[in-house]
């Protein structure tokens, strides 16, 4: 290699620019470039300056509008300096037969198209379009309590939505049961303040082993209201607000059965039926949903994604004690015949 230096980079965000500015590359390999911010590509493209520079990159769909769709249509088109290939699941020849066809039987939608099929397809329709009732709400959830945690979508012109959420012991991982929701709506009755819902959220929680409280992380005065209540929320920049990763993670951990929904969520199942793809943000390259009927699963997505984070699953998740959740006051008999105790942060 000569003199030749190899750097490793990473290029999630903005902040990578920096490190890239004023180098130029002779190869340049990125994983899942889809994944880059517009102008990080565009700088790493212009840094490929040498006579023979060049640049690999493998990655999986997202909107037909995204920049790499236009590098690659590019080379199909027959541009000399792109080349593109195409594959799908069924051409690994690493993966089982029966484990693509039991990714077949679990995706759907969107989801199927792009992430089996590889293909550059606009997000449009329902997002939960395999929801059924039958299947997602469970009356009472198996294992046993390890402690609780809760979400929380601040609303002042919308609805305001806190869903509770158990996390469970299975005999193999975990498992997370949306329990129960506070809802309030002003459309039709007066505005209540910040501390009101405060304390109609310290009523709602009340009694519970809570180990997280997940709030929507633009929600600073209200973040601050609960604090002096001694109630403490997960930090901000621990809560992830990414909808697309949010609702990716949502759709996996439902149907692989780490999710289910308890029958008291009346407004989370109806907002699950209703929730889709806004057409309009999607033909000018962005991904999120219509921004109506979203106010609890904004709450459940706050909550899940930023419990899971990258995880799709927790089959194999370490079994834990419950000796991270918060235990003051007195112990009290839970609605599933379990103990435990209200928590104050």
């Amino acid at each position: 290699m000569g003199n030749k230096k190899i750097n490793c980079q990473g290029a999630g965000d903005e902040g990578c620019l920096g490190a890239i500015q004023g180098k130029t590359f002779d190869l340049c390999y990125c994983n899942e470039m889809t994944l880059y911010p517009e102008n990080v590509l565009q700088m790493i493209m212009s840094r490929l300056s040498m006579p023979r520079s060049q640049l690999f990159a493998e990655m999986n769909p997202v909107t037909p509008e995204h920049f790499c769709k236009r590098l690659i249509d590019l080379g199909t088109g027959g541009d000399k300096k792109y080349y593109s290939l195409h594959w799908t699941v069924d051409d690994n020849p690493y993966l089982t037969e029966e484990f693509k066809e039991t990714l077949r039987q679990t995706s759907t939608g969107l989801f199927l198209r792009r992430n089996y099929y590889g293909e550059w397809c606009l997000a449009e329709g329902a997002i939960f379009d395999f929801f059924e009732r039958q299947y997602h709400v469970v009356e009472r959830p198996l294992g046993t309590t390890f402690y609780w945690i809760a979400g929380i979508d601040y609303g002042t012109d919308h609805a305001f939505a806190c869903i509770l959420i158990r996390v469970s012991k299975l005999p193999k991982g975990k498992q997370l049961w949306a329990e129960k929701e506070y809802y309030y709506s002003s459309k039709d009755r007066r505005q209540k303040s910040p501390s009101e819902y405060a304390e109609d959220v310290q009523k709602f929680l009340e009694g519970y082993a809570l180990r997280a409280i997940y709030l929507d992380p633009s929600a600073a005065l209200f973040r601050a209201e609960l604090r002096r209540r001694g109630i403490h929320c997960v930090d901000s920049k621990d809560t992830i607000n990414s909808v697309y990763d949010g609702i990716t993670t949502m759709v996996d951990a439902l149907k692989n059965g780490t999710l289910i929904i308890g029958p008291a969520c009346h407004n989370l199942i109806r907002e699950m039926q209703k929730y889709a793809w806004d057409p309009k943000a999607s033909r000018h390259g962005k991904e999120e949903p219509i921004k109506q009927n979203d106010d609890t699963v904004d709450a459940l997505r706050y909550a899940v994604k930023s419990y899971m984070k990258d995880r799709s699953s927790l089959a194999d998740d370490e079994n834990e004690e419950n000796k991270n959740a918060s235990l003051v006051g007195k112990k009290l008999t839970g609605p599933l015949d379990t103990g435990h105790g209200w928590t104050r942060f």
